[in-house]
């Protein structure tokens, strides 16, 4: 609450946007991110998606120890790699092509979309695949939406500049 309190100092500076519908939106992520059944459904769901795609085998979640974990805990495997922006491996950049195609993956075919990919979320292990933790804060991406991205990408593929406003 104390955030949106400062809403018109945003109108003065110029943000048009919807500071209170951006807020509450942060606040149900944020709070919903201590929901540990819904991350581990999310892991399991993220990898029943990435079955159905060429990068299953590529790109995983650590597995959940349901029989362990509550509502207050989650159990994951222990997952041993190193943070993909800090490894030497040669593959890191192929690891990377892995990342940008699996978000993609998310936003335009599966609609389940892992919203915290920071460095520290990003492992290289050591058999080269790329995993991806911290299932918390997930949006989902409705179908209309999602056509809106795919015409957004091909207005910007083909250079057709006049069409992205309207996309956003």
């Amino acid at each position: 609450h104390l955030i949106r309190v400062p809403e018109p100092l945003f109108r003065l500076a110029g943000y048009v946007g919807d500071v209170k519908g951006l807020v509450d939106d942060w606040g149900t992520g944020f709070v919903n991110e201590l929901d540990y059944i819904a991350e581990a459904v999310n892991g399991e769901q993220f990898m029943a998606d990435m079955a159905k795609t060429p990068l299953a085998g590529v790109v995983f979640a650590p597995p959940v120890y349901k029989n362990m974990s509550t509502g207050r805990v989650l159990v994951t495997q222990w997952i041993d790699g190193e943070r993909l922006e800090k490894s030497g491996a040669d593959d890191v950049a192929s690891l990377c092509s892995v990342a940008m195609n699996c978000y993609l993956t998310m936003m335009l075919e599966s609609g389940t979309m892992h919203c915290d990919p920071h460095p520290g979320n990003l492992l290289r292990s050591p058999d080269g695949r790329l995993c991806i933790l911290d299932w918390g804060l997930v949006q989902t991406i409705n179908p209309d939406l999602r056509l809106t991205f795919i015409e957004h990408i091909a207005h910007l593929t083909s250079k057709d500049y006049e069409k992205v406003p309207a996309d956003l």
